[in-house]
């Protein structure tokens, strides 16, 4: 049966829009509630996860210490401290900080504080994830790769220096946890129980819809894995956004659309406003769009095919996007698309072997890949491009021509 479109007309796409602003001046008005009631008093006190901490210095040398923070209300933000402070990240801290400078848009952008005292109250890791984050580790000898594979299953923190080594490879969206690893693990788990669901079905309950019953257990098991990472920002965006896609797959409803992703993204930042201000998920929905651009005009293409050129694609369409954040461009980041399509293999078998126990087989050929000598560049796009190559994009939604112009366009920024 052929799928159903989001709309069946521009009065139902109307009124889904006007529902959509009336629930996001909701949520943002009950954010401004939240922001009045912070900044009442000159001075606030809350407890806080220690989300990161590092050092850095003044031009005259001077060290201080830095921390981002996520208070227990929900919101997070900044602060630094002059003396050390041996507080180590995923600790429970109590802080006392000033809000006299606090605007509502600082607010919601991640503000920052300057603290009256911080003071670390506790550990608050979970036992279990702390026990299973040490065995990771151990089957590893470097620190490298220790904090990579602990990001990659637990979202904890990289360090400057290894975070740079991954940056060089263009691959930071392969370790953050993010949708991607989320397609994985659900693509994981729905074959692994189907094999068991398959047989009991067979026997007792053959009338049971095989879908739906996998779908709940799999979110659900998500769900626990969200929760045990600490609800982090871009797998809980992923999950969500997951739940919406099957919401509509359940009512037959086509899924790769734009008008889905429009109304998804719509309905993801009316559940979490602050979303306006962040860049990751811009970078997610322009992924997503991108993805979407190139099976409306070549799903036609033999599956394989799609596989390899979609990476392709997906990588170029976002280099304009990515460099007006992100300055720094090297050789080897022309091979991101070749390791994203390894990677579909390289973590369902490295978490096989992490079980197991042999995790670090792999180690003497990732450590030559982290180590790989490279020249780095500054590349800038500028603003004007951006909006020339944006507009350029939505345009290309109803032009196939127009589309690989725009693909050329994008190779443009390395001369611009």
């Amino acid at each position: 049966m052929e799928s159903l479109p989001l709309f069946i007309n521009k009065k139902e796409m109307v009124l889904a829009s006007l529902v959509l602003a009336f629930l996001f001046a909701f949520s943002l008005g009950f954010q401004y509630f939240k922001y009045k009631n912070l900044t009442s008093q000159p001075l606030h006190v809350t407890n806080a996860k220690v989300l990161n901490h590092y050092e850095k210095h003044k031009s005259n040398g001077r060290a201080y210490d830095v921390f981002k923070l996520k208070s227990d209300e929900g919101y997070t933000f900044y602060t630094v401290t002059w003396k050390k402070k041996d507080i180590q990240i995923g600790s429970l801290v109590s802080v006392k900080f000033k809000t006299d400078k606090i605007s509502f848009y600082k607010y919601l952008k991640n503000f920052f504080a300057r603290n009256i005292f911080i003071k670390q109250k506790d550990n608050i890791k979970n036992d279990g994830i702390s026990k299973t984050e040490s065995y990771i580790k151990s089957q590893h000898k470097t620190q490298d790769l220790k904090q990579i594979f602990s990001a990659l299953f637990f979202a904890t923190h990289i360090q400057k220096i290894t975070r740079d080594k991954i940056q060089k490879l263009g691959i930071s969206h392969l370790v953050a946890i993010s949708g991607f690893h989320l397609g994985m693990i659900s693509a994981i788990l729905y074959f692994l129980l189907g094999i068991f669901y398959r047989f009991f079905q067979d026997r007792y309950f053959p009338y049971r819809n095989i879908r739906a019953d996998l779908a709940f257990v799999v979110f659900a098991i998500l769900f626990y894995y969200m929760y045990l990472i600490d609800f982090y920002p871009s797998f809980l965006r992923s999950f969500m956004l997951s739940l919406f896609g099957f919401f509509l797959f359940s009512k037959n409803i086509k899924i790769i659309s734009f008008a889905t992703l429009l109304i998804s993204m719509s309905f993801v930042l009316v559940l979490f406003p602050r979303l306006l201000f962040s860049i990751s998920f811009w970078f997610s929905v322009s992924g997503v769009f991108y993805i979407f651009l190139f099976l409306k005009h070549f799903s036609n293409l033999p599956k394989y095919l799609i596989f390899i050129l979609l990476n392709f694609w997906v990588y170029m369409m976002m280099l304009p996007i990515v460099h007006f954040v992100f300055k720094v461009f090297t050789p080897l980041q022309l091979f991101s698309p070749l390791l994203s399509m390894v990677f579909v293999v390289f973590y369902p078998l490295e978490l096989a072997l992490h079980v197991v126990g042999f995790g670090g087989v792999f180690d003497k050929y990732l450590l030559g890949l982290l180590n790989l000598q490279t020249t780095f560049y500054a590349i800038t796009t500028p603003f004007w491009f951006l909006v020339f190559f944006i507009i350029a994009s939505i345009c290309s939604i109803f032009n196939k021509w127009l589309a690989l112009l725009t693909l050329l366009l994008s190779t443009t920024i390395f001369f611009i």
